[in-house]
């Protein structure tokens, strides 16, 4: 047990520093605005003070709207994965939903299913699915892997200045949406 207190420890400072570095190099304006727009899910954890136990693994959420994209093609200081996914904003299967990117970090053996994500009061399904690097979104993903997609909503789930609920299953937050 105190190994793996101690392995979790590790593996928070090392995501702190590498994500300090990251919102380090990019302007305060994208970082205000992904700050907005981003959040994240651990799935099956315990919480222990600051730390997360045992979790299956990690569902990055990001609402990816006109300003961010903006942002991110002028800057390109993101995650090689969010550049790539942004190409589908504005694209003919975005028109009148709502755009999320996701990159889910598996920890343990995880019966990913995409219906179980909370968006709201909805339940995307395979054909929300949009981008070409998601190839299986319901199978058993491997322990220590990383998979990105973009997936869209119902413009009508998305209110302005509301909060809805995102996660999974069971573990979600509530998610201020922000303003235009």
């Amino acid at each position: 047990m105190n190994k793996m207190i101690r392995f979790v420890a590790l593996a928070f400072i090392i995501v702190v520093l590498i994500q300090t570095q990251a919102i380090a190099k990019m302007s305060d304006g994208l970082a205000a605005l992904l700050n907005e727009r981003q959040t994240n899910i651990w799935v099956e954890g315990e919480f222990l003070g600051d730390f997360i136990l045992g979790s299956r693994g990690r569902i990055e959420f990001i609402y990816l709207d006109e300003k961010l994209s903006r942002a991110i093609a002028e800057e390109h200081t993101l995650a090689q994965w969010v550049d790539e996914l942004n190409q589908y904003f504005g694209s003919p299967a975005t028109e009148k939903k709502a755009l999320f990117l996701v990159q889910l970090e598996v920890n343990k053996p995880w019966s990913f299913n995409v219906s179980d994500l909370v968006i709201g009061d909805y339940k995307p399904k395979k054909e929300d699915i949009i981008s070409l690097s998601w190839r299986n979104p319901d199978e058993t993903l491997q322990s220590e892997t990383k998979w990105q997609f973009a997936f869209v909503v119902p413009e009508s789930i998305v209110y302005k200045n509301k909060s809805i609920k995102l996660g999974y299953k069971e573990d979600v937050t509530e998610w201020k949406i922000p303003q235009k």
